[in-house]
C-alpha cells in the first residue's frame, strides 16, 4: 500500500460512480503474513465520465431547467473519461523490513460545451448603494434580466508516480516512503458573456460588466515526497478481525522537492495582477511571507514561504516538519473476487467513525474511503492490500462506490503505460521515422544494423578461414594436346 495515497483525499469519487457490490462474508482472523520478493499486486479503474455526468448531472438539468435558472438550451454537451491503475511489488526483503516499490498512472479528459440563456442575470450599469448610519456602503438594487452565456472547456491532465515504502517484518507497520509524481495538465477556457461585478466603497457604487474571456491552464511539475514515520505507523495493527477498532499513533515527518512550472495565458495584466495580490494577501492573513508568487509562469523551484525567520518552503524545498498522526481505524469483514477469479476473504480497513448501520440513529449517509486487504492474496498467508473503494452505508447494507478492482498485476503494468500514453496533454511532437528507427530508443535500426554487419564480417572471417585450412591441391593437368 501506498500510504501517502491513504491519506489524499478522493472527493470526487462521489460524483463519478456508485455501483452494486455483492454480500459480504465472514472472514477468518489475519495474522501477519509472509512476503516474499517478487510477489505482487495491481489494482485500478477505468470510468466513461461522459455516461456518468450525462446521466446524473445534464439530464437533471434538460428535465428541468428552470430549477437552474435557465429559459432555453442551445447545446449542453459533455464527453470525457477517467483512469487510475496502480501496480505494487516486493522488490527486497531484510531480517527487519519489506522494500514494496510501487507506479502509478492517473489521467481524466474531457470536453464541456454550454450555450444557455439565462433568467435573472444583473443588467449591466452603474449602481448607487445607500449608507448606513454606521457609514457601511449597503448594495444597491440590480434589476434583472435573461442574457445568453456560452461557456466551452478542454482539459486533460496525467499524473504519473513511483516510490518505495519500507514496511516492518514483524507487523508490516510503516517506517518510510519517498515518492516521485510528476503532474501535467492543459485547460483551454472559452467564454461568452459572464457577468462580472466590482464596488467601490468610497463612492458606493456597484459596477455590472459583462466579459468573454478565454485563457488556457497548463501545469508541468516533477515533485519528490519523502515521510518517516517514528514510532513505525502501525496501520494494520495484525491480528485484524471482524469490527475491531485500533489507534495508529506516530509522529510522520514530511517533506518535499517542488519543481517545474504553472501557467496561465490569456489574463489581462490586471486580472493577474489581482489573482497574485489576492494570493499574497491569503498568505499574510495565515501569518505567513511568500515570495516567488507574483507572476505566470509560476516556477515552483524559486517559492519561498516563510513564518516569522523559519523558512517552511525555502526555494522549491519544503523543509522537513513533524507531524502527529492519530488515526483511529476498524476492520470490516467481507469477501471478494479477484484477479484470479476465485472468492476471497477480505477486511476493508476504514475509520472507526464509520458504522454501518450509522450509531445512534442518525438520518445522515455514512461514507468513508477503505483499503481492501486480503489475507491470502495473492498467496496463502502472503495477504496485501489489493485495492480501494468507497464505502456508502444505505440501511444496513455496505455498498462500495468508486473502486480501485483488483487486477492482475501485469494488466495493471499495461495500463498504467496506456494511460500515460493516453492522457498526456503535452505528447512529443512526431519525429522523422527513419530517423526515429535509428536514434530513438530502444535504437532497433542500429540493432539490426549491427546484427547485420556482425554477420557479414563472420561470414567472411569464416570463408577466408575456410580457404586458408583447406588442404593444399596440386594445380589441374593441362587438357590433352596442350604444348
Amino acid at each position: 500500500m501506498n500510504a501517502l495515497r491513504l491519506v489524499m483525499p478522493l472527493g470526487l469519487v462521489l460524483v463519478l460512480s456508485l455501483a452494486a457490490f455483492g454480500a459480504s462474508a465472514a472472514s477468518p482472523p489475519a495474522n501477519v503474513p509472509t512476503w516474499s520478493v517478487g510477489q505482487a499486486v495491481g489494482y485500478g479503474t477505468s470510468l466513461d465520465l461522459t455516461s456518468l455526468v450525462d446521466t446524473y448531472v445534464l439530464n437533471q438539468i434538460r428535465s428541468n431547467p428552470t430549477a437552474f435558472n435557465i429559459t432555453s438550451i442551445n447545446a449542453l454537451n459533455f464527453t470525457g473519461s477517467f483512469d487510475s491503475w496502480s501496480y505494487e511489488k516486493v522488490t527486497q526483503k531484510t531480517d527487519t523490513y519489506y522494500v514494496l516499490s510501487s507506479q502509478s498512472a492517473e489521467g481524466i479528459k474531457f470536453h464541456l460545451d454550454v450555450n444557455a440563456t439565462m433568467n435573472n442575470l444583473p443588467v449591466p450599469g452603474a449602481y448607487a448603494g445607500t449608507r448606513s448610519a454606521y457609514g457601511v456602503c449597503l448594495p444597491p438594487t440590480i434589476p434583472m434580466a435573461a442574457r445568453a452565456v456560452a461557456v466551452t472547456v478542454d482539459a486533460s491532465a496525467l499524473t504519473t508516480t513511483s516510490g518505495t515504502t519500507r514496511q516492518q517484518v514483524t507487523n508490516l507497520a510503516y517506517m518510510t516512503e519517498t515518492l516521485n509524481a510528476t503532474v501535467q495538465a492543459s485547460v483551454a477556457v472559452s467564454a461568452y458573456n459572464l457577468p462580472s461585478s466590482s464596488t467601490n466603497q468610497t463612492t458606493c457604487v456597484e459596477t455590472v460588466a459583462y466579459e468573454s474571456p478565454s485563457f488556457t491552464l497548463t501545469v508541468d511539475t516533477w515533485n519528490q515526497l519523502r515521510m518517516l514515520f517514528q514510532p513505525a505507523w502501525d496501520f494494520f495493527n495484525f491480528p485484524i478481525s471482524d469490527n475491531k477498532t485500533w489507534w495508529a499513533n506516530t509522529t510522520a515527518t514530511m517533506g518535499a522537492t517542488l519543481s517545474g512550472t504553472i501557467n496561465v495565458q490569456g489574463l489581462s495584466s490586471q486580472d493577474q495582477k489581482a489573482f497574485f495580490d489576492n494570493l499574497t494577501k491569503a498568505f499574510q492573513s495565515a501569518g505567513l511571507a511568500v515570495t516567488g508568487l507574483d507572476h505566470f509562469p509560476i516556477d515552483l523551484a524559486k517559492i519561498t514561504i516563510s513564518a516569522g525567520l523559519t523558512n517552511i518552503v525555502q526555494n522549491g524545498v519544503v523543509q522537513d516538519y513533524p507531524t502527529p498522526l492519530h488515526q483511529s481505524f476498524r476492520a470490516i469483514s467481507s469477501a471478494q473476487t479477484l484477479s484470479d477469479g476465485s472468492i476471497h476473504p477480505v477486511y476493508l480497513i476504514t475509520s472507526s467513525q464509520y458504522q454501518c448501520p450509522p450509531a445512534g440513529g442518525t438520518l445522515s449517509l455514512p461514507v468513508d474511503y477503505a483499503a481492501v486487504y486480503a489475507p491470502d492474496f495473492p498467496a496463502q498467508n502472503a495477504g496485501m492490500i489489493v485495492g480501494y473503494q468507497l464505502l456508502v452505508c444505505v440501511g444496513t447494507t455496505n455498498l462500495p462506490g468508486f473502486e480501485l478492482k483488483n487486477i492482475a498485476p501485469s494488466d495493471a503494468q499495461n495500463k498504467i503505460g496506456q494511460t500515460e500514453s493516453n492522457y498526456n496533454p503535452f505528447p512529443p511532437a512526431p519525429g522523422n521515422t527513419i530517423v526515429d528507427f535509428f536514434v530513438a530508443t530502444p535504437y532497433r535500426g542500429f540493432l539490426i544494423l549491427a546484427v547485420v554487419v556482425v554477420a557479414a564480417v563472420a561470414f567472411l572471417f569464416v570463408r577466408r578461414r575456410g580457404r586458408r585450412m583447406a588442404p593444399s591441391m596440386p594445380p589441374p593437368a593441362p587438357p590433352p594436346g596442350t604444348p
